[in-house]
């Protein structure tokens, strides 16, 4: 077998092992984000692991608040119930079980209060008719405002089970703000499997970029908004990964929430104007009544005229966070880089493999320094296809294929010195050029 068939042979073995072997490895990833670093100026996170039934996600993370193109999702609207339908205004906690077990007739298995539900010398029946329609949901959530003071109390078991420790946090979490207590007494939570997050915080400045996240001695609480987009999502808190200054990872696929080093929501949730349903046309209204509102969990918000101004505010943005934080548009921009179908990957392999061989055929172009400039061309063609189709191409195999036909060639032997001749002195030159002249006698 001649040496160049066999360069072939070894440039084929090397391209068809890494073709089977590098897909869904650490190599292979590191590859894509430097290419994804050439052609993504904004900060970006990548999810996927570049095999055929996973291939890449590259996800933008958003500068500017979404455009929601959706259907919004259904919020029920605790209003200031001019008709008097309920006991009391706002709703007593009977008037809450009531508004409760129609949702479950409804066939709704998901509930998220966003107002704190707490009263002023309640009795003990009414009390009890509202836990026991909250334990009659698979999934709810509750809430209250939170605040730091100088006694701290314990965390209360909603709002530990909606939590995470701090330990599993990938960062620093020190300037996450700090919370020890809830500012309303006798709030309800729930009891069994409730879960509870934080609505706002006392201790903090209200933004248009609303807190995720707080410190509670060992724990990182969660608010309301984003136990609501975990509800949603069927992602329990204790499966999601935060990095301070960074997202909240709801899988290792995504959806992505960008946050700052605060625990603060990056994006501003977008302006919108949702009408909801009012809590009391749930009263009389047919079993299918909510059959047109399939996003879940189903929102129950503060419409009070007399709240304070930051509950007030919470509740304005709490659909539109929601929204944004649920919707397709989602936080982040995310594009798909599939790749092309096995069979066209080994056509390009054996394409690249004819022409190495190809170019032995050619003095020209059969030393090193023309593999290495066709070697280059592909790293350049690779840079310039890839964000131009959104396809993950096999360039791994095809760049080391290349870098093996180098390794096999041949340099060329040093040129043997040539022989000199023999040198002729001077002297010679002249007794040649000038004979001896006789002696005359």
């Amino acid at each position: 077998m001649s040496r160049r068939l066999k360069s072939f042979f070894i440039c084929e073995a090397v391209a068809l092992l890494i073709w089977l072997v590098i897909p869904g490895t650490a190599i292979e990833r590191m590859f894509f984000s430097l290419t994804a670093k050439t052609f993504s100026r904004s900060e970006h996170l990548i999810s996927g692991n570049g095999t055929e039934t996973k291939p890449f996600v590259l996800n933008t993370m958003r500068a500017s608040p979404p455009a929601i193109t959706t259907k919004l999702p259904a919020y029920i609207a605790i209003g200031d119930d001019p008709e008097k339908v309920f006991q009391t205004s706002p709703p007593s906690p009977v008037d809450f079980a009531v508004i409760l077990k129609n949702l479950r007739r409804m066939g709704r298995d998901s509930v998220a209060i966003g107002m704190p539900l707490s009263w002023a010398d309640p009795d003990v029946i009414s009390l009890a008719a509202l836990d026991q329609q909250l334990d009659a949901f698979p999934s709810a959530i509750t809430s209250a405002p939170l605040s730091r003071n100088a006694v701290s109390t314990p965390i209360p078991p909603a709002f530990r089970r909606a939590s995470v420790p701090l330990f599993s946090i990938k960062g620093d979490a020190s300037l996450l703000p700090v919370v020890n207590r809830i500012p309303i007494p006798d709030v309800v939570l729930g009891n069994k499997s409730s879960l509870a997050g934080f609505t706002t915080l006392e201790s903090e400045e209200t933004t248009d970029l609303p807190h995720l996240l707080a410190r509670w001695d060992d724990r990182a609480v969660l608010s309301f908004h984003l136990l609501a987009t975990l509800q949603h999502f069927h992602v329990p808190p204790h499966a999601i990964t935060i990095r301070p200054g960074e997202w909240i990872s709801l899988s290792a696929d995504g959806p992505f929430i960008p946050i700052d080093r605060f625990g603060r929501l990056t994006v501003r949730p977008p302006d919108l104007s949702a009408t909801g349903i009012p809590a009391e046309n749930l009263i009389d209204a047919p079993d299918d009544f909510l059959a047109g509102s399939p996003r879940d969990p189903i929102l129950i918000r503060n419409g009070l005229t007399a709240s304070d101004p930051a509950a007030v505010r919470f509740s304005e943005t709490l659909v539109p966070t929601f929204a944004m934080l649920t919707g397709p548009e989602g936080t982040s921009q995310t594009r798909l880089f599939p790749r092309p179908p096995w069979y066209a990957e080994l056509l390009l392999i054996a394409s690249v493999l004819s022409l190495l061989y190809g170019f032995g055929n050619y003095p020209c172009l059969s030393g090193k320094r023309p593999l290495a400039l066709l070697g280059g061309g592909l790293l350049i063609l690779h840079f310039m296809v890839v964000p131009a189709t959104s396809t993950w191409l096999p360039s791994l195999p095809l760049l080391a294929c290349t870098l093996t036909a180098i390794a096999c060639t041949a340099s060329p032997a040093p040129p043997k010195p040539a022989t000199p001749a023999k040198m002729k002195t001077p002297a010679k030159k002249a007794a040649k050029k000038s004979p001896r002249k006789r002696k005359r006698r």
